[in-house]
């Protein structure tokens, strides 16, 4: 397997959890919110909870393996100005901090917010779980913006890595008119 695959079967991976994050995310905030008898699809809120940290858990392990696996191209970037850099990768750059900023934000005020739900009073759990919702909606943005910039590449290593089944089902973005 060459480094494209593998990190094409990361993000993948990182893709399918982070969905299941969110997902749950939205459901314990907006559907479900603080209410441990409460029930969404026959599954009770602490079981969500359970769902939405293990799967945000397994995301920020997916994150910082593909920080290893990118070590060197940050590395070489590290001591650089934002001037020298060609365009595309001084937005590349200037999207990744900020999603990394936005990342590292919403993991440490959902951690805060689990570690004191067990005995600090329901109004200073709140707190911490606002800012975790802020922060995760910035992060949502800026991730988003962050396959924009790597499009060209998600594109062609779905195509190239995908079973055909599933690649040929997937809706991509003309990248030529004719």
């Amino acid at each position: 397997m060459n480094k494209n695959e593998r990190n094409f079967w990361l993000d993948w991976m990182m893709f399918i959890v982070f969905s299941i994050t969110v997902v749950s995310g939205f459901l314990l905030w907006l559907v479900i919110p603080n209410s441990n008898t409460s029930f969404f699809a026959v599954i009770d809120r602490p079981v969500w909870l359970a769902f939405h940290a293990g799967s945000g858990f397994l995301g920020l392990l997916g994150v910082i393996i593909h920080i290893i696996w990118h070590w060197y191209w940050l590395k070489a970037l590290r001591g650089r100005s934002l001037r020298t850099l060609k365009r595309p990768v001084r937005a590349n750059r200037v999207v990744d901090r900020i999603t990394w900023i936005a990342f590292i934000a919403t993991n440490l005020f959902g951690v805060l917010a689990w570690l004191l739900s067990a005995g600090f009073p329901a109004e200073a759990i709140k707190i911490f779980d606002r800012l975790h919702v802020a922060a995760s909606i910035i992060w949502l943005f800026f991730l988003a913006a962050h396959l924009v910039l790597h499009q060209k590449w998600v594109n062609s290593a779905t195509r190239r890595y995908l079973p055909l089944g599933l690649a040929t089902n997937i809706n991509f973005r003309k990248e030529r008119q004719s």
